[in-house]
């Protein structure tokens, strides 16, 4: 190639980068200025239930735009009283699970949410005064759709076997449970109208759902924290973060607690599975130990007792020189 040929390339080259460089910087200039001469709208996001007026009172008139659920009271009763009945007659009280549907009585654990929405949702209309959530019988009109199933249940009588009239052993396979749930819900015609999306499940317990969430990941899904569950299972996007159930014996001794001024107890474990080191008070270079040297520094009458030993813990809150005292474990003391 001669001189003047790789003259003639160098200059078209040059000639279209930089017209290319020209129409880039038109084109975000004049984005930007479509954007900054547009009115600006405050984001709401979508959420389940209506905002609250501040004005507004607490009785039933709070709740304008009542979130209209339908349950399927349809399901197969071995997904919900027959999970409980199972966990009965795995822990040797046969009596209990042959009890009817209205005594039957769901065997307390942290994770007993599901237990209470279904109670919820099947009470008398005229005792859910104030709910913000309305029962509907008929689907069309539904906003959500709640499935009943007792996931977190299932997964702990999974862990049990018990004898059947027979003498063999029998085993209760949460995983064939699951499989089956979803092979109902995909026959449900609402199911795969919106392929889940309008349908909300709890799964508080992290094992809960496990063999199937693949297919249930579309579903609002109810959970205890995203500590544990895949970020493209679940997210604060479309799921909503519940509290456990507090299972926590209230302590009746006298620990002192008149004097104080502040009395503070975080109940639950120091140690969670798949959340950062970082976030443990064992870690002496984490997060939390750092906020407590800081605290320590300017309130120095504030002390923090991490315990189980529930006579540790009374120990701790009864000496006098606790001005306030904060309370990171399962020491079995509560007040109010």
């Amino acid at each position: 190639m001669n001189r003047k040929r790789r003259t003639w390339l160098l200059n078209q080259t040059l000639t279209a980068t930089l017209f290319f460089v020209l129409s880039i910087y038109i084109f975000f200039s004049t984005i930007q200025s479509w954007a900054s001469s547009k009115p600006t709208k405050p984001i709401r996001p979508n959420i389940l239930l209506p905002p609250i007026s501040p004005n507004a009172s607490s009785s039933s008139s709070s709740f304008s735009m009542r979130v209209k659920v339908y349950l399927y009271d349809d399901l197969p009763t071995k997904f919900t009283y027959g999970v409980v009945e199972h966990f009965w007659t795995a822990h040797g009280f046969a009596g209990v699970a042959k009890s009817t549907l209205q005594k039957l009585k769901y065997p307390s654990h942290q994770h007993s949410l599901e237990w209470h929405l279904l109670l919820d949702l099947t009470r008398p209309e005229n005792e859910r005064t104030g709910s913000p959530v309305d029962r509907v019988m008929d689907p069309n009109e539904a906003d959500m759709f709640y499935v009943p199933f007792f996931s977190s249940l299932s997964w702990v009588v999974s862990r049990t076997h018990f004898a059947n009239g027979s003498g063999q052993v029998k085993k209760y396979s949460d995983s064939e449970t699951q499989e089956e749930l979803v092979t109902w819900l995909e026959g449900q015609e609402y199911w795969r109208r919106n392929k889940g999306r309008d349908h909300v499940l709890v799964c508080q317990n992290p094992n809960a759902l496990n063999r199937v969430m693949d297919r249930v990941k579309n579903a609002v899904l109810l959970v205890s924290d995203l500590g544990r569950v895949r970020p493209d299972h679940s997210s604060l996007v479309k799921d909503v973060v519940v509290p456990d159930s507090h299972r926590i014996s209230a302590y009746n001794g006298d620990v002192g607690v008149e004097d104080r001024k502040t009395l503070l107890f975080f109940m639950g474990n120091r140690f969670h599975k798949g959340v950062k080191r970082y976030f443990e008070y064992k870690d002496p270079n984490g997060t939390v130990n750092e906020v407590w040297r800081q605290v320590s520094q300017k309130l120095p009458l504030i002390k923090l007792m991490i315990s189980c030993d529930r006579r540790l813990a009374t120990m701790h809150v009864s000496e006098p020189d606790c001005s306030a005292c904060l309370c990171s474990n399962q020491s079995g003391i509560v007040t109010t």
